[in-house]
């Protein structure tokens, strides 16, 4: 397997991951767990991987004590270093607006931008019922 090839098959993985983690969050709407959904993906250049994690950690658990976040997970990519995505679960739309105007945020935006590979993306997703 070509390193491309094993590069995607790897991100198909974990974005496949996540989603599975999604659809069972998605399933405890049904149960009165029902939120409002972020998954982004951050991936350092390649030799800013540890710089990156050192900034990601520490704003990740910031994060998640802030009012209106149910869940925030900050995950590695195994095989992988640098390459982050989170699963954020927040109460509404509104407190993950207040969440991207929030000191931490603002502090985190430029220093992000020397380390990372390319912009990082983010998913907004509504919990559906798993049917």
């Amino acid at each position: 397997m070509s390193e491309m090839d094993r590069r995607a098959f790897v991100g198909a993985a974990a974005i496949g991951s996540v989603a599975a983690a999604v659809l069972v969050a998605s399933s405890a709407e049904a149960a009165g767990q029902s939120g409002y959904f972020v998954i982004a993906e951050i991936v350092s250049k390649k030799d800013k991987a540890d710089e990156l994690r050192a900034l990601l950690v520490p704003f990740a658990e910031t994060s998640a004590k802030e009012p209106g976040c149910i869940v925030y997970t900050l995950m590695e990519v195994i095989g992988e270093p640098g390459r982050f995505l989170t699963f954020e679960r927040w109460k509404d739309k509104a407190a993950l607006d207040a969440h991207m105007v929030t000191p931490d945020i603002k502090a985190i935006v430029p220093k992000l931008e020397p380390v990372l590979a390319k912009p990082f993306t983010q998913l907004f997703l509504d919990a559906r019922t798993g049917g």
